[in-house]
């Protein structure tokens, strides 16, 4: 499934999957591991059993497993990015390109953002504010 929506935040220790897209990945409340806490100071992981996220498309792809927080805030995103996860992919980002770059098996592989996107996530934030 194709998830859009989704930001890389390089400030972020912590990989987030907010409710509402966990939902629409069909994967269900017994799959978490509850834990209450604010979103500050060092987090717990709140899903154990997750699956393989794919970043970039054949052959220039990257797959790998991600330990998410689940989130139930309302927000213009989908899924949030941590270093963790940017580190995992040997990636780098280049804002002023919006991409994230990083080596695969093959050559090295790109995931870009849609520009429409960002600019209707941006408006969203804002409004929500």
């Amino acid at each position: 499934m194709l998830m859009k929506r989704v930001i890389v935040d390089i400030g972020s220790s912590v990989d987030i999957l907010y409710k509402d897209a966990f939902q629409k990945l069909g994967l269900i409340i017994i799959d978490l591991s509850l834990m209450i806490s604010t979103l500050t100071g060092p987090p717990l992981p709140l899903q154990d059993d997750h699956p393989p996220i794919t970043l970039g498309q054949e052959p220039r792809s990257k797959t790998l497993m991600v330990t998410f927080m689940v989130v139930g805030l309302p927000t213009a995103y989908n899924i949030i990015l941590g270093r963790s996860t940017l580190s995992k992919l040997r990636g780098v980002v280049s804002t002023y390109h919006c991409v994230i770059k990083s080596p695969t098996i093959v050559e090295v592989g790109e995931a870009r953002s849609d520009p429409w996107e960002s600019s209707c996530c941006y408006l969203t934030t804002v409004t929500l504010s």
